[in-house]
């Protein structure tokens, strides 16, 4: 079998929530499909898709791969049917216009995994619409618990925690709009004290323009479910308080933290001939 997989590896679900995904879902797919780490699933729910998406899963279909598809209530809905088909040790979600950064992503995981660690916190990578890279990250460096207080957060397209830590706190807790990712990475943490490691590497890409991305009026919403999350678990709420995400932000955009490594990273990795090879 293609893969590596130490005697202790942690077995890893990557879970993709879709509607009418044709355009990007291949990369997707295609960047688990490619990976080196032999224990994987990939769990790909659809709320119904109208176009050629489920013709595109079903051609690009592997033994890893599972298929369902049906009526929803929505993004976190779908979520949490996924987490629930999940079967692995460790569950992240990767969006339908997202891709896996490198083909060892998930192997870098599951090693990550053997620290014992609740929850995995990597970086994610900021690309255009084509995938190509922008000058930014959204990196998980120097994350401290505090961040959650104000809003601000870990990654979540590079986030993966225990399973049964995410069932055991309930999942996505669907009441929320377009912050339930948020609300539920605070209750792991602040919540339920689940111990993280930081994995200091990029481990996804981030396609810029989607539900959590667009303008003003989605920032308000985005932080009225923050607000909310933050209240019910017994720290201000207040909007002057949660609005430091933004200069925390700037901060670490001007002092390089969330700027492209100078080493670079070949995120259109999946545009190479030898990764485009027939799904395992």
């Amino acid at each position: 079998m293609k893969g590596d997989r130490a005697a202790s590896g942690a077995t890893i679900s990557v879970v993709t929530v879709c509607l009418n995904a044709e355009r990007t879902i291949e990369d997707t797919i295609r960047s688990v499909a490619a990976q080196d780490w032999a224990d994987f699933e990939h769990i790909i729910v659809d709320g119904g898709s109208t176009d050629g998406t489920a013709a595109l899963v079903e051609r690009l279909r592997h033994d890893r791969l599972r298929f369902v598809s049906g009526h929803d209530d929505g993004l976190y809905d779908a979520m949490n049917k996924g987490l629930h088909l999940a079967t692995g040790d460790y569950v992240g979600f990767l969006n339908a216009d997202d891709f896996l950064a490198a083909p060892d992503a998930l192997g870098f995981i599951a090693r990550a995994a053997e620290s014992g660690a609740d929850c995995i916190l990597g970086d994610t990578a900021l690309v255009d619409s084509d995938g190509r890279p922008t000058p930014y990250i959204y990196s998980a460096r120097g994350f401290r618990s505090w961040w959650l207080t104000i809003g601000a957060m870990p990654p979540h397209p590079s986030f993966y925690a225990r399973r049964a830590l995410l069932l055991a706190a309930g999942g996505f807790d669907i009441s929320f709009r377009v912050g339930a990712d948020f609300d539920l990475i605070a209750r792991l943490i602040l919540g339920r004290g689940a111990r993280w490691l930081v994995a200091g590497r990029i481990l996804t890409c981030f396609r810029q323009g989607g539900v959590s991305t667009q303008g003003l009026e989605s920032i308000r919403r985005i932080s009225a479910d923050k607000q909310r999350s933050i209240r019910a678990l017994g720290y201000s709420a207040a909007p002057a308080r949660t609005l430091l995400r933004f200069p925390l932000r700037i901060w670490r955009r001007l002092n390089g933290v969330d700027r492209w490594p100078k080493s670079g990273i070949d995120v259109e990795w999946l545009r190479r001939p030898n990764a485009r090879g027939t799904p395992l």
